[in-house]
């Protein structure tokens, strides 16, 4: 029997931003008195009917003076004036406005709509169907002006990563096209271009759907233009990289999707990456690792690549969440989806003993105890209970007391997988068997054992049976409490 740590392995998820702030023009009055933004908005929670008519009116002057008043109050005081904006039906107004013949007033219209596109599910739904997301395309493909453009590509970003029907929606329109033509052709466009470019498309795969129509061509797309980009981009510290490798993450979480990005030949760089000095760089460089782990040929390429070196730096690592990428990955490759050559390599490069000072490590992260847990009890389940030596390979490198110290984990799942481990310890036969009861002999296990079988949580009733049968079974006459 084998059990696959791919399935409840925990995943590290990187939280894309769902709302943009608006880009700030360099030549913002400092020196702009906002208690004259009280007049702006009525007793009755309305836009003072002198914006509303001047924003309505066919004087090109009055509707920038009104589009600058509606511009200020949203950047001023944006919790109180999003409402009043809706209360009083500028919406359809805001987003009909915006066009290509008056280049001043898409500025202050862009901020207005990302403002609304950062609201709740409902304003925004509203923004969209008032035709908001062509405007956006709109001023992404042809706005002479470099704010308007960043800011359409702020509410484009904001829309398709808000929910999967909005994601649906902006694909459906066209929305993905010009953020791939700005990151495939890089040398032609400014660097806040490409970064929110980046940034929208790690909002819209975030919640993007293996059901979409024509979702393998749209991937395809995405793959192509990211992997290129990410080769292009040498400055690690780029915003536009970093959310390049976390939509490409994104898209690898879907398996079907990791054979496709094996062919363009992105592993060397991905791996490269995993030791970047600038943090969030080096994460999503390893969240990319940790997906394509989930598949063997993903796994073989990596391991080639020398992603486990890359890996053995990380656990070391100081940094907190380059622990939790590198146990997480070790769990991965211990799955049963790996190769026996590449779980030979995780052993090799000294793994176990740092699974095991993570499990142990009161300081430690929970996320990487558990992922350790998970690792240390694939290697001895999945591979331990068929191959001796590596059995005792894993005793060898303390893999029992590691086990022992993951029964302590508040992770039920971690605590699980890590009694089965044991259980392949005092399950086989001979000096492995003898030594592994010695070692939990000496280590407290007994002792351990009996705190899990007393733990009160509700989804513990199997780990508790399991203890008592464990204790009952293999250490009866230390099992029983003491006679008074």
């Amino acid at each position: 029997m084998s059990f696959n740590a791919e399935k409840t392995v925990t995943r590290i998820a990187e939280d894309h931003p769902t709302k943009n702030e608006p880009a700030q023009s360099a030549e913002k009055d400092e020196t702009f008195d906002e208690t004259v933004l009280d007049g702006y908005i009525t007793e009755n929670n309305q836009i003072a009917p002198e914006i509303i008519d001047a924003l309505r009116s066919n004087n090109q002057t009055a509707r920038l003076e009104a589009a600058t008043k509606l511009h200020r109050l949203v950047d001023k005081r944006e919790t109180t004036s999003i409402q009043p904006i809706i209360s009083s039906g500028l919406m359809p107004d805001i987003v009909s406005m915006i066009s290509l013949d008056d280049a001043e007033l898409q500025v202050p219209l862009a901020v207005v709509l990302v403002h609304l596109t950062a609201e709740s599910s409902e304003t925004i739904s509203a923004v969209v169907e008032a035709g908001a997301i062509a405007k956006c395309i709109l001023l992404t493909s042809s706005s002479t002006s470099d704010l308007a453009r960043d800011n359409a590509l702020m509410s484009l970003g904001n829309i398709g990563g808000y929910s999967q029907p909005l994601n649906d929606r902006v694909i459906q329109e066209g929305g993905l096209k010009p953020l791939l033509n700005i990151l495939a052709s890089p040398s032609e466009h400014k660097d806040s271009h490409k970064y929110w470019a980046a940034n929208a498309i790690a909002g819209i795969t975030h919640q993007l759907s293996s059901d979409v129509a024509g979702y393998e061509v749209i991937t395809q797309d995405m793959i192509t233009v990211l992997t290129k980009y990410i080769e292009y981009k040498q400055d690690e510290t780029a915003g536009s990289l970093r959310y390049s490798l976390l939509a490409l993450s994104h898209i690898l979480s879907n398996e079907s999707s990791i054979h496709a990005v094996l062919e363009t030949k992105i592993i060397p760089r991905i791996v490269q990456l995993c030791s970047s000095e600038h943090a969030n760089t080096r994460h999503d460089a390893l969240e990319c690792v940790g997906n394509i782990l989930y598949s063997s040929e993903g796994a073989e390429h990596l391991t080639k690549a020398g992603a486990i070196e890359a890996l053995m730096s990380c656990i070391g690592s100081e940094d907190a969440q380059d622990r939790v990428y590198a146990c997480w990955a070790a769990a991965n490759i211990a799955a049963i989806t790996s190769t026996l050559e590449q779980v030979k390599a995780l052993m090799k490069a000294g793994f176990v003993p740092m699974l095991v000072k993570a499990i142990s490590n009161l300081e430690e992260e929970a996320e990487a105890q558990s992922n350790a847990a998970w690792a240390l009890a694939g290697l001895a389940y999945n591979w331990g209970q068929f191959h001796r030596e590596f059995l005792r390979t894993l005793l060898e490198a303390n893999c029992v007391e590691g086990l022992l110290s993951a029964l302590a984990l508040k992770d039920q799942e971690a605590v699980a997988v890590s009694i089965k481990g044991l259980l392949v310890f005092l399950e086989t036969w001979g000096l492995v068997k003898q030594d592994a009861m010695e070692r939990i002999q000496a280590a407290d296990g007994v002792g351990l054992l009996r705190v899990l079988k007393l733990r009160p949580e509700a989804g513990f009733a199997h780990e508790r049976f399991t203890a008592h049968m464990i204790l009952k079974k293999y250490f009866n006459q230390f099992s029983l409490p003491p006679r008074v």
